[in-house]
């Protein structure tokens, strides 16, 4: 299972600094097919600098949640790395 890539990436307002919130669309490879689904996932830094992500999945997905989840926070952390959210 592979993210191909998230798409029509929305950045919500939200007044705290240290939380960005967005909403895409997720182009997942999974074994024979591919998928799309809508998901929503939040950037919270912490103090210490580190950054955690938290996601939510509004389309379900068929397959394993655990992989799915964390193949999108390394999607995810690639792309705030490289500078590639809005």
């Amino acid at each position: 299972m592979t993210v191909l890539a998230i798409d029509d990436i929305v950045r919500k307002e939200n007044f705290i600094y240290y939380r960005r919130e967005f909403s895409g669309k997720a182009l997942y490879d999974l074994p024979g097919r591919k998928h799309t689904g809508q998901i929503e996932f939040v950037i919270e830094t912490a103090p210490t600098g580190k950054k955690e992500i938290q996601i939510k999945l509004v389309d379900s997905v068929d397959y394993p949640l655990l992989p799915v989840m964390s193949t999108l926070k390394q999607y995810i952390m690639e792309l705030d790395r490289d500078g590639r959210l809005p």
